[in-house]
């Protein structure tokens, strides 16, 4: 997780105000108070994880018998030896970044940025390389079988989730665009169904327009997101889906295809567009460009070559000179 952090959020400056705030940081910190602090600066999803992970450090602190706020080099280097043992290089390097982000709110200054803290980090990369496990991939026979058991279905949540198996999978879409997919943004052009993605535009199959035009005649309007939630008793809401419900969607996927302990996550049909590409001909380059991203590490590590998907990194990755 990468936490993002509006222009509006600031380090506090008030010399009041900071002794306020650092009594609260230095006690148990809870999701409401860290959003009042930080004026609701932070996304949810990045104040629910920061306020988790600086809980941990407080109270490893704390059994220590040190202050969390400022931090010393060692607190930090200890803690996070001691959750190597457990944690991968992501979870790790998300707990540095909670803890830089917390002094620099504070007012203090960034004990992250030491040598010692920063040869250490660079060091558990090494160590813990590879550690992430890739995320189950869903595959154009996962969908294909979810289209065969759901086309017919006359509920509504089997509607909506097939079109959305269906959309993610041939437009490569991640959660965050799915959430944020328009109605206008689906375009009929004689008998096609396109779905525009910036200048992009994305022809879905026949499988794809049948199971999204359902679910479009249920909705019945032609503004606002494309993907609504439902409540129990059927009715469709105006509000796009949230993190959770997309989240809950790709998971019970699995279930569906009798498979339940098959976990797909909002990654998991990126991934399988990524190798259906491939199988097609695709060259990594073209898949990047077809899924939208920035540089082409990505499909380079969904289909396995991880050495040239390092090297693609390193092309983004800024070298920042020890303090």
């Amino acid at each position: 997780m990468v936490f993002s952090l509006k222009k509006n959020c600031s380090e506090f400056t008030d010399s009041t105000l900071q002794r306020q705030y650092r009594t609260i940081l230095l006690n148990e910190l809870t999701v409401e108070g860290f959003q009042d602090i930080t004026h609701n600066g932070y996304a949810k999803r990045s104040c629910v994880a920061m306020v988790k992970d600086w809980n941990l450090f407080r109270e490893f602190c704390q059994f220590k018998q040190v202050s969390p706020l400022p931090a010393s080099t060692t607190a930090i280097r200890l803690f996070l030896e001691k959750e190597a043992r457990e944690r991968k290089f992501s979870t790790l390097r998300r707990y540095a970044i909670t803890i830089s982000n917390i002094h620099k709110l504070a007012g203090y200054s960034d004990p992250t940025r030491t040598q010692p803290i920063r040869q250490l980090l660079m060091q558990l990369r090494l160590d813990k390389y590879g550690d992430g496990k890739q995320a189950e991939t869903f595959t154009a026979g996962h969908l294909s079988q979810l289209h065969e058991g759901l086309i017919n279905s006359d509920v509504a949540k089997d509607i909506r989730d097939l079109a959305i198996y269906h959309v993610m999978f041939e437009c490569a879409l991640k959660r965050g665009e799915l959430k944020q997919l328009l109605l206008e943004q689906c375009v009929y052009q004689d008998d096609i169904v396109m779905i525009e993605l910036g200048e992009t535009s994305y022809k879905l199959s026949d499988e794809g327009k049948e199971a999204l035009m359902r679910w479009l005649n249920l909705v019945g309007v032609e503004t606002g997101p494309v993907f609504r939630g439902i409540n129990r008793h059927g009715h469709i809401a105006s509000a796009p889906l949230d993190d959770s419900s997309i989240y809950r969607v790709l998971r019970h996927a699995g279930e569906r295809l009798g498979q339940p302990g098959l976990k797909f996550s909002g990654q998991s049909t990126r991934i399988g567009a990524v190798k259906e590409l491939s199988k097609q001909g695709y060259k990594a380059r073209e898949i990047q460009s077809f899924g939208r991203w920035l540089s082409a590490a990505m499909p380079y590590q969904y289909l396995g070559d991880t050495n040239t998907a390092e090297r693609e990194k390193l092309k983004f990755l800024a070298i920042k000179p020890w303090d």
